[in-house]
C-alpha cells in the first residue's frame, strides 16, 4: 500500500520558525517532525512525499517525491501523486504525528477510513460527525466546543478518484475534505479514533509535541556531544551531534538541543527547543521557548515565560492574538538572530529571523523589522 505524505504547506502560523524551513521539517526531539510518523508508516507500505520543487529540506529526507506545481490545496497535492498509486492507499498530513498502532488501525480498516480525534475545541480543525462508526458529515467552520475533529490521516480505495473533481474552496484551493464530503453521499467512510494524534498548528504546539515525544521515547544524547564539568541534566532530553554543554549549565527535562549548539556557563534551558548551530554561551535563561538555527544570544539573555498575574499567555499569529492555553510560554526566535548583552524578552513575543537586538533591550512586542540600535537599553 502506498502512504502519501502531504508536505507542501507553508506553515504561515508557525512563523518565524518556518521563515526558511518547511513546516514538516521543524525539529521536534531533534528529529524532523514528519519523520516520526513516516518511520511508523514504512511498516505499513511504501512512502511517497508530495512537496514543492523548491523544498530542498524535504527532498533531503531521501524519500520518493512528487512535486505539487502550485500550492492549490490538499486535494491538488493528492492528485499530483495519482500516477504513482494503484489500488488502496493512505494519505497523511505531514504536519501530523501518529503512533504505529494508530497508522495500522487506519490501514487495516476495510474500505475507506478517516482518522478522528476528540478535541477540546473543534474550531481550528473542523468538526466530524460520526454515527455508528461511520462519518456522516464534515463541518469546516464550526463554533467553539468539544467534539471529534479530522486528524489528517485517511485510507481510500480506488473509488476516491471518482470524487476528486471538487471545485475550489472559499480559500481558492482544492480541498481533500470537499472530495470526502462528496464521497459521503454515495460511499461509507469509517471513522477510526486515533489516540496518539499530534499536529503543529501554532508555535506552542512545537513545545507540546517535543515534551510528549521525549516522554514517550526517552532521552537521546549523541555520543559526540560534549558534556563538561558541573552540568546538570534532568532527563528526558535530546542533545544532538557535536553539541557542547557547559561548564555549569542546567538542562531541564523536555528540552531539545540541536547539533553543534553551545550551551555555556551558567545557562539554564527549561522545556525548550534550541535548533542546530545556536550559541547561548553565558549566564542566560531560556524558558518554554523556541530558538531557531544559528542564533547567538549574548550574556545575560532572558526569555521570560510567566505573566505576573498568572493568566494564559497570548501570542500574535497572522495579526491576531491567540490564547496559547499555556500559563508558561516564552519567546519564539527565528533563525540567525543575534543579541547584545542583557536582552530580556517578555512572554509570548516573537523575533523574526535575521534580526539583531541591541544590548540592554527589553522586548515587549514582536520584532518584525530591524530595531534602531540607538535604542540601546530601552524598550522595543
Amino acid at each position: 500500500m502506498r502512504i502519501v505524505f502531504l508536505a507542501a504547506g507553508n506553515g504561515e502560523r508557525l512563523k518565524p520558525v518556518t521563515d526558511s524551513a518547511s513546516k514538516v521539517m521543524i525539529p521536534v526531539a531533534n528529529v524532523p517532525f514528519i519523520s516520526w510518523a513516516m518511520d511508523s508508516a514504512k511498516k505499513v507500505g511504501e512512502v511517497l512525499v508530495v512537496c514543492r520543487e523548491e523544498q530542498e529540506d524535504v527532498k533531503s529526507l531521501g524519500e520518493e517525491t512528487v512535486f505539487q506545481k502550485e500550492a492549490l490545496g490538499t486535494l491538488n497535492a493528492v492528485l499530483a501523486a495519482k500516477s504513482a498509486i494503484s489500488g488502496d492507499f493512505m494519505v497523511i498530513n505531514g504536519d501530523c504525528c501518529f503512533s504505529e498502532e494508530d497508522i495500522m488501525a487506519v490501514a487495516r480498516t476495510k474500505g475507506n477510513a478517516m482518522g478522528v480525534s476528540p478535541a477540546a475545541s473543534v474550531k481550528d480543525f473542523g468538526a466530524v460527525e460520526v454515527k455508528d462508526g461511520r462519518v456522516t458529515s464534515l463541518r469546516e467552520k464550526p463554533a467553539e466546543g468539544r467534539g471529534l475533529v479530522n486528524a489528517g490521516i485517511y485510507k481510500f480505495t480506488g473509488d476516491f478518484w471518482g470524487f476528486a473533481g471538487a471545485e475550489k474552496s472559499e480559500r481558492g484551493e482544492y480541498e481533500i475534505t470537499d472530495a470526502i464530503s462528496a464521497m459521503l453521499k454515495e460511499r461509507r467512510i469509517n471513522a477510526v479514533e486515533v489516540k496518539s494524534w499530534m499536529t503543529l498548528s501554532y508555535p506552542w504546539d512545537i513545545l507540546s509535541a517535543n515534551e510528549r515525544l521525549l516522554k514517550e521515547r526517552g532521552s537521546s544524547i549523541a555520543k559526540s556531544a560534549v558534556i563538561m564539568s558541573g552540568v546538570t541534566i534532568e532527563e528526558p532530553v535530546a542533545i544532538g551531534e557535536g553539541a557542547r554543554i557547559g561548564p555549569n549549565a542546567y538542562i531541564r527535562k523536555y528540552s531539545s538541543i540541536g547539533r553543534d549548539c553551545h550551551i555555556g556557563n551558567a545557562v539554564e534551558i527549561k522545556n525548550s527547543v534550541v535548533m542546530s548551530g545556536t550559541k547561548i554561551p553565558h549566564m542566560s535563561y531560556i524558558g518554554d521557548s523556541i530558538v531557531g538555527r544559528d542564533c547567538n544570544l549574548a550574556a545575560g539573555f532572558i526569555a521570560a515565560n510567566l505573566r505576573l498575574n498568572g493568566q494564559n499567555i497570548g501570542m500574535r499569529v497572522k495579526g491576531e492574538v491567540r490564547d496559547s492555553g499555556r500559563k508558561k510560554l516564552g519567546a519564539v526566535i527565528g533563525n540567525g538572530v543575534k543579541t547584545g548583552v542583557r536582552v530580556s524578552i517578555m512572554p509570548g513575543k516573537k523575533i523574526r529571523s535575521g534580526m539583531a537586538i541591541p544590548a540592554g533591550a527589553i522586548v515587549v512586542r514582536d520584532v518584525e523589522e530591524q530595531p534602531n540600535v540607538s535604542k540601546m537599553g530601552k524598550v522595543i
